[in-house]
């Protein structure tokens, strides 16, 4: 009986002992650490906008023969690179060189007339003088001398021409670059100003890009830009604005300087180009915002509430701009209040929550 007496007692203690640091740990709060950051009111905010366009040459043409005939060599394939004055095709001459050597011959037969009017001419002058000859004939023969002169003048002047067409028989590079597009090959008809291929300069690449008027009116010719092809970021600059509106999409296009010739034309390019936007707000976090209801937005903000601790408050408000890092908010903020930027999911109004960083202003 007092064994059992002993052990109740025990018992009693333990649980007396056990009672007593239960309270202690009760006693003890841990408090929910947070990052906040201070907020201040703008009367404009900034929005990076892309818009797409393409790599283009800075020179494209197409080459043509500037009078018909059949082909008779194509030297530049599709692909192909060339340097200026490279030949890059050529016509059959053989009726151009029949002509030259047929006008060659006229030409040679009016020099030796020409030799023989000049020769009778001066038999006629002597014979004058002697008192033998009559001023007619010297008239005859001052005539024939004159219109031997202007008909060497004419076949001189067809030599020539013969000259010319037998040169644009032949298709030179106007710049370096590369063959674009082939449309005939050796034994097809050209005909005067067809395209025979496509030539494109690739050591000076532009890229083309339609902007909104808004943003086009203040670029500048010189102006530096950022504009990504593929994963390929580039700064680049502003050759051209466009002057006029296109009708269907109504932005203007802007020319801009690429200084990589790696790039292949027809490329698509993104233009970035920062916006400002007026209007009365506050910057936050990403990661400040939660939904709310009625299509607004909530953030937490904290309220000082003395030892070293801050009272969670839920502000709604309306999400003008949403980027990649930051959003652009109106109403439900103060000047200088902090905003919880992290673990807005583990907070709820009312709780009392200890600050443990707060970021720079915003």
């Amino acid at each position: 009986m007092r064994l059992l007496k002993n052990i109740a007692v025990l018992i009693a203690v333990l649980l007396i002992v056990g009672c007593e640091a239960n309270g202690e740990e009760s006693s003890e709060v841990i408090y929910q650490s947070v990052a906040a950051v201070q907020v201040y009111e703008r009367s404009e905010f900034a929005v990076t906008r892309e818009f797409t366009g393409v790599v283009v040459p800075a020179r494209s043409t197409d080459i043509a023969f500037e009078f018909g005939g059949t082909v008779e060599f194509m030297l530049a394939a599709e692909g192909d690179r060339f340097e200026e004055g490279d030949l890059l095709a050529q016509l059959d001459t053989a009726l151009l060189e029949i002509e030259r050597r047929q006008l060659q011959a006229q030409l040679n037969e009016a020099r030796a007339n020409l030799r023989l009017a000049m020769a009778n001419l001066k038999r006629q002058k002597s014979l004058e003088s002697d008192g033998f000859a009559s001023q007619q004939r010297r008239d005859e023969l001052e005539a024939a001398r004159d219109a031997t002169k202007a008909s060497i003048a004419q076949l001189q002047a067809s030599l020539d021409g013969n000259e010319v067409r037998l040169q644009k028989a032949h298709l030179y590079a106007p710049f370096s670059g590369v063959v674009g597009e082939r449309y005939l090959e050796e034994g097809g008809s050209a005909s005067a100003g067809r395209p025979v291929l496509r030539a494109l300069e690739t050591q000076r690449l532009e890229a083309h890009v339609g902007v909104p008027r808004s943003l086009a009116g203040h670029m500048k010719v010189g102006q530096l830009v950022t504009v990504r092809v593929g994963e390929t970021v580039i700064e680049a600059e502003v050759l051209a604005v466009g002057a006029e509106l296109k009708s269907r999409s109504h932005t203007a296009t802007v020319r801009i300087q690429l200084p990589v010739q790696q790039l292949m034309a027809g490329s698509l390019v993104e233009l970035e180009l920062v916006d400002s936007i007026s209007a009365t707000g506050f910057t936050v976090p990403q990661s400040a915002l939660t939904a709310s209801l009625r299509g607004l937005w909530r953030v937490y903000v904290l309220a000082p509430a003395g030892d070293g601790l801050h009272k969670v408050e839920a502000r709604d408000l309306q999400l003008r701009y949403s980027g990649e890092s930051e959003a652009f908010v109106e109403g439900g903020l103060s000047d200088g209040e902090l905003v919880v930027t992290q673990g807005v999911h583990k907070i709820v109004p009312g709780q009392l929550v200890r600050l443990v960083d707060s970021g720079k202003p915003s």
